[in-house]
Order: C-alpha cells, then sequence, then structure tokens
C-alpha cells in the first residue's frame, strides 16, 4: 500500500497531484497515516483527506 501510495515511479504525476490537492488542506507530510486520515489530521479535514486518497486509488487503477 506504502509503494503505490507514495512512492511508485509509474505514479509519479498522479503523486504529484495528490500532493498538490492535499497541500490546499494543509497536508504538507505525506505517509499512510496522513493519507488515511489517522495522524495528526483536524477532524474536519478527514473526509476530504480520504475523497482524495480514494480518487488517487481510482484514477490508477
Amino acid at each position: 500500500m506504502e509503494h503505490l501510495l507514495l512512492q511508485c515511479p509509474r505514479l509519479l504525476s498522479q503523486h504529484t497531484a495528490l500532493r498538490s490537492r492535499l497541500s490546499i488542506l494543509a497536508i504538507t507530510i505525506l505517509n499512510l497515516p496522513s493519507l488515511l486520515a489517522d495522524s495528526g489530521v483536524h477532524l474536519s479535514w478527514q473526509p476530504a483527506i480520504l475523497r482524495l486518497t480514494c480518487a488517487f486509488l481510482r484514477r490508477t487503477g
């Protein structure tokens, strides 16, 4: 999961887009807990972060 969401070089453009969208929510440190809205994420932002992560997964198949 970590490789797919954060490291896979084949998904570089999708990673960049996700980082850009998350930066709007002041999420600058990307790791599994932050992408799963678990660690250090304000409660009001959790639904948006999860939607962005799910959209990334749908786009990358």
